[in-house]
Protein backbone atom coordinates (compact mmCIF):
# COMPACT_ATOMS: atom_id res chain seq x y z
CA UNK A 1 0.00 0.00 0.00
CA UNK A 2 1.80 3.53 -0.96
CA UNK A 3 -0.23 6.63 0.75
CA UNK A 4 -0.67 9.39 -1.97
CA UNK A 5 1.36 12.02 -0.94
CA UNK A 6 -0.96 14.86 -1.25
CA UNK A 7 -3.75 13.47 1.04
CA UNK A 8 -0.72 12.15 3.86
CA UNK A 9 -2.68 13.53 6.87
CA UNK A 10 -6.29 12.94 5.67
CA UNK A 11 -5.30 9.43 4.95
CA UNK A 12 -4.05 8.77 8.42
CA UNK A 13 -6.93 10.23 10.45
CA UNK A 14 -9.19 7.96 8.02
CA UNK A 15 -7.28 4.67 9.08
CA UNK A 16 -8.01 5.45 12.37
CA UNK A 17 -11.44 7.02 12.55
CA UNK A 18 -10.31 10.42 13.23
CA UNK A 19 -11.16 14.06 11.53
CA UNK A 20 -8.04 15.18 10.76
CA UNK A 21 -8.05 18.22 13.75
CA UNK A 22 -8.00 15.32 16.05
CA UNK A 23 -5.02 13.46 14.40
CA UNK A 24 -2.97 16.59 14.77
CA UNK A 25 -4.19 17.18 18.37
CA UNK A 26 -2.83 13.56 19.36
CA UNK A 27 0.45 14.03 16.76
CA UNK A 28 1.65 17.49 18.28
CA UNK A 29 2.47 15.68 21.65
CA UNK A 30 3.65 12.64 19.96
CA UNK A 31 7.06 13.17 20.30
CA UNK A 32 6.80 13.11 24.46
CA UNK A 33 4.13 9.69 24.16
CA UNK A 34 6.77 7.54 25.27
CA UNK A 35 7.37 4.91 28.33
CA UNK A 36 11.47 5.60 28.96
CA UNK A 37 13.41 3.00 30.96
CA UNK A 38 17.39 1.80 30.41
CA UNK A 39 19.19 -1.41 30.34
CA UNK A 40 22.97 -2.33 30.76
CA UNK A 41 25.39 -2.25 27.93
CA UNK A 42 27.08 -5.54 28.17
CA UNK A 43 30.10 -2.93 26.79
CA UNK A 44 29.36 -0.63 30.22
CA UNK A 45 27.17 2.24 30.44
CA UNK A 46 23.35 2.21 29.92
CA UNK A 47 20.93 2.23 26.78
CA UNK A 48 17.68 4.33 26.75
CA UNK A 49 14.61 2.02 25.41
CA UNK A 50 11.79 4.28 24.45
CA UNK A 51 8.42 2.19 24.09
CA UNK A 52 5.82 4.43 21.90
CA UNK A 53 2.29 4.54 23.41
CA UNK A 54 -0.23 2.03 21.61
CA UNK A 55 -1.93 4.63 19.98
CA UNK A 56 0.99 6.69 18.58
CA UNK A 57 2.86 2.48 18.05
CA UNK A 58 0.22 1.75 15.67
CA UNK A 59 0.50 5.31 13.49
CA UNK A 60 3.89 4.65 12.96
CA UNK A 61 3.70 0.85 12.26
CA UNK A 62 1.03 2.35 9.63
CA UNK A 63 3.60 4.70 8.47
CA UNK A 64 5.87 1.37 7.94
CA UNK A 65 3.49 -0.24 5.52
CA UNK A 66 2.17 3.05 4.27
CA UNK A 67 5.37 5.32 3.53
CA UNK A 68 8.93 4.16 4.76
CA UNK A 69 8.30 0.36 2.27
CA UNK A 70 8.35 2.33 -0.91
CA UNK A 71 11.77 3.33 0.54
CA UNK A 72 15.10 1.67 -1.09
CA UNK A 73 17.01 -0.30 1.60
CA UNK A 74 20.48 -1.47 -0.17
CA UNK A 75 21.05 -5.60 0.32
CA UNK A 76 23.78 -5.23 2.53
CA UNK A 77 21.59 -3.48 4.99
CA UNK A 78 21.24 -6.89 6.93
CA UNK A 79 19.84 -5.76 9.83
CA UNK A 80 15.28 -5.53 10.24
CA UNK A 81 14.95 -6.91 6.81
CA UNK A 82 12.57 -9.89 5.92
CA UNK A 83 14.43 -13.49 5.77
CA UNK A 84 17.70 -11.86 7.46
CA UNK A 85 18.92 -12.38 10.58
CA UNK A 86 22.62 -12.17 13.07
CA UNK A 87 23.01 -15.70 11.58
CA UNK A 88 22.94 -14.59 8.01
CA UNK A 89 24.78 -11.36 8.20
CA UNK A 90 27.64 -13.49 9.86
CA UNK A 91 27.33 -16.41 7.01
CA UNK A 92 27.91 -13.49 4.37
CA UNK A 93 31.94 -13.03 5.98
CA UNK A 94 32.54 -17.17 7.40
CA UNK A 95 34.80 -17.96 4.24
CA UNK A 96 36.79 -15.12 4.55
CA UNK A 97 40.63 -15.02 6.01
CA UNK A 98 40.61 -11.51 7.30
CA UNK A 99 37.48 -9.43 8.85
CA UNK A 100 37.78 -6.06 10.01
CA UNK A 101 34.77 -4.05 11.93
CA UNK A 102 33.53 -1.04 12.53
CA UNK A 103 31.09 0.46 14.90
CA UNK A 104 28.71 3.78 15.21
CA UNK A 105 28.59 5.65 17.78
CA UNK A 106 25.53 6.30 19.63
CA UNK A 107 23.71 5.18 16.20
CA UNK A 108 20.07 6.22 16.57
CA UNK A 109 20.20 8.86 18.72
CA UNK A 110 22.84 10.64 16.13
CA UNK A 111 20.10 10.11 13.54
CA UNK A 112 18.14 13.10 14.15
CA UNK A 113 14.97 14.62 12.80
CA UNK A 114 16.94 17.14 10.81
CA UNK A 115 18.07 13.97 8.66
CA UNK A 116 14.69 13.01 8.34
CA UNK A 117 13.32 16.42 7.17
CA UNK A 118 16.29 16.83 4.36
CA UNK A 119 15.19 12.87 2.92
CA UNK A 120 11.55 13.67 3.29
CA UNK A 121 11.95 16.58 1.41
CA UNK A 122 14.20 15.09 -1.36
CA UNK A 123 12.36 11.90 -1.51
CA UNK A 124 8.46 12.91 -1.07
CA UNK A 125 8.10 16.71 -3.18
CA UNK A 126 4.82 16.91 -3.25
CA UNK A 127 4.78 17.07 0.38
CA UNK A 128 4.40 20.30 2.03
CA UNK A 129 6.22 21.60 4.72
CA UNK A 130 2.89 20.81 7.54
CA UNK A 131 2.88 17.00 6.13
CA UNK A 132 7.00 16.79 6.98
CA UNK A 133 6.76 18.29 10.52
CA UNK A 134 3.56 16.06 10.49
CA UNK A 135 5.93 13.08 10.04
CA UNK A 136 8.58 14.15 12.19
CA UNK A 137 6.28 14.53 15.52
CA UNK A 138 5.44 10.53 14.55
CA UNK A 139 8.67 9.21 13.43
CA UNK A 140 11.13 10.60 15.94
CA UNK A 141 11.24 10.85 19.83
CA UNK A 142 11.37 14.20 21.99
CA UNK A 143 13.57 13.20 24.92
CA UNK A 144 10.64 14.44 27.28
CA UNK A 145 9.71 17.31 24.86
CA UNK A 146 6.63 17.47 22.67
CA UNK A 147 9.58 18.58 19.82
CA UNK A 148 11.14 15.87 17.90
CA UNK A 149 14.54 15.36 18.21
CA UNK A 150 15.78 11.77 17.45
CA UNK A 151 14.36 8.11 16.60
CA UNK A 152 13.70 6.19 19.21
CA UNK A 153 15.08 2.78 20.32
CA UNK A 154 12.06 0.86 20.30
CA UNK A 155 9.86 2.19 17.93
CA UNK A 156 8.46 0.08 15.29
CA UNK A 157 9.19 2.82 12.46
CA UNK A 158 13.25 3.02 13.39
CA UNK A 159 15.02 0.10 12.41
CA UNK A 160 13.75 0.69 8.62
CA UNK A 161 13.44 4.17 8.70
CA UNK A 162 17.05 4.08 9.66
CA UNK A 163 18.13 1.90 6.84
CA UNK A 164 16.44 4.00 4.16
CA UNK A 165 18.30 7.09 5.65
CA UNK A 166 21.84 4.92 4.84
CA UNK A 167 21.21 4.09 1.95
CA UNK A 168 23.64 6.01 0.00
CA UNK A 169 26.14 4.85 2.50
CA UNK A 170 25.62 1.43 2.22
CA UNK A 171 25.63 2.09 -1.67
CA UNK A 172 29.09 3.41 -1.52
CA UNK A 173 30.57 1.46 0.97
CA UNK A 174 29.58 -1.87 -1.11
CA UNK A 175 30.70 -0.13 -4.38
CA UNK A 176 33.90 0.23 -2.42
CA UNK A 177 34.20 -3.22 -1.33
CA UNK A 178 33.03 -4.72 -4.87
CA UNK A 179 36.43 -2.83 -6.02
CA UNK A 180 38.72 -4.39 -3.81
CA UNK A 181 37.20 -7.85 -3.94
CA UNK A 182 35.95 -7.42 -0.08
CA UNK A 183 31.99 -8.29 1.51
CA UNK A 184 30.92 -5.46 2.63
CA UNK A 185 27.27 -5.94 5.18
CA UNK A 186 25.92 -3.88 7.71
CA UNK A 187 23.80 -4.72 10.97
CA UNK A 188 22.82 -1.66 12.60
CA UNK A 189 25.56 0.10 14.07
CA UNK A 190 27.86 -2.97 13.08
CA UNK A 191 29.26 -2.57 9.63
CA UNK A 192 31.87 -5.82 8.86
CA UNK A 193 34.19 -6.10 5.94
CA UNK A 194 36.05 -9.37 5.01
CA UNK A 195 38.06 -11.06 2.54
CA UNK A 196 39.52 -13.97 1.28
CA UNK A 197 42.95 -12.41 0.91
CA UNK A 198 44.11 -9.05 1.50
CA UNK A 199 42.32 -6.25 3.69
CA UNK A 200 43.84 -3.10 3.53
CA UNK A 201 42.67 -1.35 7.04
CA UNK A 202 43.96 2.40 6.22
CA UNK A 203 42.19 2.06 2.66
CA UNK A 204 39.37 0.80 3.82
CA UNK A 205 39.06 2.89 7.16
CA UNK A 206 39.43 5.99 4.81
CA UNK A 207 36.50 4.17 2.05
CA UNK A 208 34.17 4.76 5.62
CA UNK A 209 35.36 8.28 6.38
CA UNK A 210 34.97 9.32 3.32
CA UNK A 211 31.30 7.45 2.74
CA UNK A 212 30.19 9.44 6.23
CA UNK A 213 31.58 12.65 5.15
CA UNK A 214 29.75 12.47 1.84
CA UNK A 215 26.62 10.95 3.13
CA UNK A 216 23.90 13.33 2.08
CA UNK A 217 20.83 12.01 4.99
CA UNK A 218 23.31 11.25 8.09
CA UNK A 219 25.99 12.69 10.51
CA UNK A 220 27.68 9.65 12.05
CA UNK A 221 30.63 9.27 13.65
CA UNK A 222 32.44 5.76 14.36
CA UNK A 223 33.40 4.65 17.48
CA UNK A 224 37.26 4.26 17.71
CA UNK A 225 37.20 1.38 20.60
CA UNK A 226 35.09 -1.31 18.33
CA UNK A 227 37.23 -0.87 15.39
CA UNK A 228 39.09 -4.32 15.24
CA UNK A 229 41.32 -6.49 12.13
CA UNK A 230 41.22 -9.80 12.68
CA UNK A 231 42.09 -13.05 10.73
CA UNK A 232 41.54 -16.80 11.53
CA UNK A 233 44.35 -16.96 13.74
CA UNK A 234 42.35 -15.24 16.56
CA UNK A 235 38.49 -15.02 17.43
CA UNK A 236 36.74 -13.56 14.54
CA UNK A 237 33.21 -12.62 15.40
CA UNK A 238 30.59 -10.87 13.41
CA UNK A 239 27.44 -9.80 14.80
CA UNK A 240 28.44 -11.97 18.28
CA UNK A 241 28.66 -15.10 16.41
CA UNK A 242 32.28 -16.90 16.20
CA UNK A 243 33.35 -17.74 12.58
CA UNK A 244 35.10 -21.09 13.16
CA UNK A 245 38.42 -22.04 11.22
CA UNK A 246 36.55 -24.35 9.13
CA UNK A 247 34.29 -21.18 8.15
CA UNK A 248 31.07 -22.46 10.01
CA UNK A 249 29.02 -20.40 12.58
CA UNK A 250 29.19 -21.11 16.09
CA UNK A 251 27.64 -19.23 19.14
CA UNK A 252 30.95 -19.56 20.60
CA UNK A 253 32.33 -21.14 23.93
CA UNK A 254 31.09 -18.33 26.20
CA UNK A 255 27.58 -18.52 25.20
CA UNK A 256 27.17 -22.32 25.27
CA UNK A 257 28.41 -22.65 28.51
CA UNK A 258 25.84 -19.85 29.49
CA UNK A 259 23.23 -21.89 28.12
CA UNK A 260 23.91 -25.70 29.26
CA UNK A 261 24.86 -23.73 32.86
CA UNK A 262 20.91 -22.15 32.33
CA UNK A 263 19.71 -25.75 31.65
CA UNK A 264 21.04 -27.28 34.76
CA UNK A 265 19.96 -24.57 36.60
CA UNK A 266 16.61 -25.34 35.81
CA UNK A 267 16.23 -29.03 36.40
CA UNK A 268 17.10 -27.76 39.89
CA UNK A 269 14.53 -25.25 39.96
CA UNK A 270 17.34 -22.86 40.59
CA UNK A 271 15.66 -20.10 37.40
CA UNK A 272 13.90 -17.07 37.73
CA UNK A 273 10.56 -17.10 35.84
CA UNK A 274 12.42 -14.76 33.56
CA UNK A 275 15.37 -16.29 33.29
CA UNK A 276 13.14 -19.50 32.50
CA UNK A 277 11.37 -17.50 29.52
CA UNK A 278 15.07 -16.14 28.75
CA UNK A 279 16.36 -19.62 28.27
CA UNK A 280 13.70 -20.69 25.75
CA UNK A 281 14.70 -17.90 23.57
CA UNK A 282 18.69 -18.85 23.76
CA UNK A 283 17.52 -22.59 23.00
CA UNK A 284 15.55 -21.06 19.94
CA UNK A 285 18.03 -19.26 18.72
CA UNK A 286 20.90 -22.23 19.26
CA UNK A 287 18.55 -24.49 17.14
CA UNK A 288 18.51 -21.39 14.00
CA UNK A 289 22.40 -21.11 14.65
CA UNK A 290 23.98 -24.16 15.52
CA UNK A 291 21.56 -27.12 16.17
CA UNK A 292 24.22 -29.61 16.72
CA UNK A 293 24.90 -27.93 20.48
CA UNK A 294 21.07 -28.50 21.08
CA UNK A 295 21.17 -32.06 19.84
CA UNK A 296 24.41 -32.57 22.96
CA UNK A 297 21.89 -30.52 25.47
CA UNK A 298 18.97 -33.43 24.42
CA UNK A 299 21.69 -36.14 25.17
CA UNK A 300 23.01 -34.72 28.32
CA UNK A 301 19.63 -33.38 29.79
CA UNK A 302 17.02 -35.39 27.79
CA UNK A 303 14.91 -34.38 24.77
CA UNK A 304 11.95 -33.82 26.79
CA UNK A 305 13.58 -31.11 29.44
CA UNK A 306 15.11 -29.19 26.39
CA UNK A 307 10.97 -29.18 24.52
CA UNK A 308 9.50 -28.31 27.92
CA UNK A 309 12.19 -24.92 27.72
CA UNK A 310 10.84 -24.52 24.41
CA UNK A 311 7.44 -25.06 25.55
CA UNK A 312 6.65 -27.84 22.79
CA UNK A 313 5.96 -30.34 25.11
CA UNK A 314 2.80 -31.64 24.92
Amino acid sequence: MQIPENSLILNTAKEFGLTKSELLSLVETAPKRYYVWKIPKRSGGERTICHPARELKAIQRYFVRGVLSGLPVHPSAMAYVAGSSIKENAKCHAESRAVMKLDFEDFFNNLVVGNWKKFASAHFPEWTTEQIDFTSKILFWGAGSVEPTKLAIGAPSSPLLSNCLLFDVDTKLSEFAVSQNLIYTRYADDITFSSRGFLDFDETMGAVKSALLDAKWVSLRLNAKKTKLVSKKTNRRVTGLVLTPDNKISLGRERKRRISSMVHHSIHGRLTVEDYAKLGGLIAFAIDVEPSFVDSLRKKYGGRTVDILLRRDP
